[in-house]
């Protein structure tokens, strides 16, 4: 089978799903039709809808629209492909294929019959892990040159300086240079940003998000000095900042935002605070955003008290045209407790139709490309460094019974294959101990590196894999060879065993800031993780690439359309436990869908970035764009 359109359809596939899924609802029992007798699975809530929906008296009720004559792929197994999708209300009441006129039976004197003149219909599509919060409150970032040369960067923020006295801007934050960037041998430092900027504080960005460099200016503005303790929060070792050859004093260098810590002190000191508040329009303008490329589901990777005000106030004005589901954060079993009784706050304070958040978040390492994660054999880099977790095995199972109890979900970053290791083990040994008691769901999100070995546990411990495509490319460049080894660094980014072997793979986005929104195109990132090239960052032939090619080694690691779409859609949705009304164009369920202008089956794979809905339906209602060609 051709390599663009293998789908993950395997038998572990399907029954995966299979127990992921709501038992179907018979589809007589809602007067619906599905020509090959396929079933039907609505949420209990929504089943008081779907009924007079579709019948009136024991005959079909007239469908309010029919799209006709398209090409649809439906994610749905029993019926992979569809010419005709009927819709009443909210909910799809009719999918048929070929010869078959049963869809005449839905056309009343108020029909509209939409000739779809042969374009594609996908489901709605999920981004299963971005950052509204942080895109909305970076607007105020400036952008540095796309270069990995050190000159040109920092020439760039002092001639940004020049034309901005403090007067202006009080506080340079600057994304993104390359984590790989050559800083000369003494590392990132703060005397590099103080030749050429030190009259306010500066914070420069790296591309992984996980470090940054901020000049002697911001250290003393913030209180930061050689007493400033090594570990910063009690509760997660990660964040910090870098010593120098002394072990005490700051050098500039800072890892998992630890400049946050103290941020107060040096906002006080300027008179001037970052934006810290998400309003409902700034909201909107990312999630309006992604609607438009037909998004109609998204997990706040990170959220906050006022994104889910924001989000709940969208909600409540009928402008919120995606599911909002959020994780709240939490470090460690101190802190657990009480991230759940906010959890439960917000919940009931936010919780609504399409705003929801049952899921916490936990850091079990950091990133490759500073050697913060957790790998099995030791960094390239030192001697027996196998990076750092953040939580132990043992703490990590305990942590999961108390979610496991309190109905809860786990979103879980890690990148390095030892805390892809640990995890899967803690599952393993929770699930052992609570046997059918086991009712949370486990995702694993980003999986950089993952052991061969550990690749078809993910299958039989039911967990979920999320992974951003358009970093399949080279969009971190090569950072993280110096810390892995180029052994290692070859073997990144690797999901086809993984779903062949039956696991359930999702995909996100990611973005931080506005900075990099643009690559939150569930299109665009179809593109990059099929390809492994990254038409904005690509990687030059050499020990990362196949050869005399810019795509990045493995070929074989090159994700087929077909899982990329399913990950974007059914499995999305499973995590976000929408798939028994959502992820799949099936009878029954919410005409949550989009029409395309392409077809990103049979476009040439560097144009798969360009395909764009033409019209985006969010249960029944077009949001964006308009039905007709």
């Amino acid at each position: 089978m051709s390599d663009r359109v293998r789908g993950g359809r395997q038998a572990a596939m399907r029954a995966r799903v299979a127990a992921a899924i709501s038992a179907a609802t018979a589809v007589a029992a809602l007067g619906l039709t599905a020509d090959a007798g396929a079933g039907a699975s609505a949420a209990e809530d929504d089943r008081a809808q779907a009924r007079p929906a579709a019948t009136r008296g024991g005959h079909v009720r007239p469908a309010d629209t029919i799209l006709k004559n398209a090409r649809i792929y439906t994610i749905d197994e029993a019926r992979p492909r569809a010419d005709v999708v009927a819709i009443s209300g909210k909910r799809i009441v009719h999918v048929s294929r070929g010869k078959s006129r049963a869809w005449r039976r839905f056309i009343g004197p108020r029909t509209e019959l939409v000739n779809v003149r042969g374009r594609p219909i996908i489901p709605g599509m999920v981004d299963s892990h971005t950052h509204p919060s942080a895109v909305a409150l970076s607007s105020w970032h400036i952008a540095l040159p796309k270069t990995d040369d050190l000159e040109t960067i920092l020439s760039f923020v002092r001639q940004y300086a020049a034309e901005h006295p403090p007067s202006e801007v009080p506080f340079i934050y600057a994304e993104y240079y390359p984590s790989d960037m050559d800083w000369g041998p003494d590392g990132p430092t703060a005397a590099a940003i103080d030749a050429y900027v030190s009259d306010r504080p500066v914070l420069l960005q790296d591309f992984s998000d996980h470090a940054s460099v901020v000049n002697s200016r911001m250290l003393e503005l913030m209180g930061v000095d050689a007493d400033t303790p090594l570990q910063i929060d009690p509760e997660d070792p990660g964040p910090q900042f870098v010593r120098g050859a002394d072990g005490v004093t700051p050098t500039g260098w800072v890892l998992e935002g630890a400049w946050r810590y103290f941020a107060a002190n040096m906002y006080e000191a300027i008179g001037w605070s970052a934006p810290s508040e998400v309003t409902p329009e700034l909201l909107h303008n990312f999630t309006s955003s992604l609607s438009e490329k037909g998004v109609v589901a998204v997990l706040d990777a990170i959220t906050d008290e006022a994104t889910l005000a924001a989000a709940a106030a969208l909600d409540e004005q009928g402008r919120l045209h995606v599911n909002y589901h959020a994780a709240t954060m939490f470090n460690g079993l101190a802190d657990l407790p009480e991230s759940i009784a906010q959890l439960r706050a917000w919940q009931r304070k936010y919780g609504g139709k399409h705003v929801k958040i049952r899921t916490l978040k936990l850091f079990l390492d950091g990133t490759n490309e500073i050697g913060t994660s957790a790998v099995l054999e030791p960094f390239a880099i030192g001697e027996n460094d196998y990076g750092e977790l953040r939580m132990s095995e043992d703490d990590l199972m305990a942590a999961m019974l108390r979610l496991n109890a309190a109905n809860l979900d786990l979103h879980i970053h890690l990148v390095g294959d030892r805390a892809f290791r640990t995890a899967l083990n803690a599952v393993r040994r929770a699930q052992k101990q609570l046997g059918s008691a086991w009712r949370m769901q486990v995702t694993l999100t980003h999986d950089e590196l993952i052991d061969p070995a550990d690749m078809p546990r993910v299958a039989k411990l039911g967990v979920i894999l999320n992974w951003t495509p358009h970093w399949s490319g080279g969009y971190f460049g090569e950072a993280a060879a110096d810390w892995l080894g180029w052994e290692r660094f070859n073997r990144m980014y690797q999901f086809n065993p993984v779903i062949d072997s039956g696991g359930i793979v999702n995909y996100g986005s990611d973005v931080v800031t506005q900075y990099e929104a643009a690559r939150a195109d569930p299109f665009f990132g179809m593109q990059v993780g099929h390809t492994r090239i990254d038409p904005e960052y690509p990687m030059q032939p050499g020990p990362g690439t196949v050869p005399g090619t810019e795509i990045r080694k493995p070929r074989s690691a090159r994700l087929p359309v077909g899982d990329l779409l399913e990950g974007y859609t059914r499995n999305g949705a499973i995590e976000l436990r929408l798939a028994d009304t959502m992820g799949s164009i099936e009878v029954g369920k919410l005409a949550n869908l989009s029409i395309l202008d392409e077809d990103p089956f049979k476009v040439p794979d560097d144009e798969i970035e360009n395909v764009e809905p033409d019209a985006v339906l969010f249960e029944g209602r077009v949001v964006q764009g308009g039905l007709d060609p």
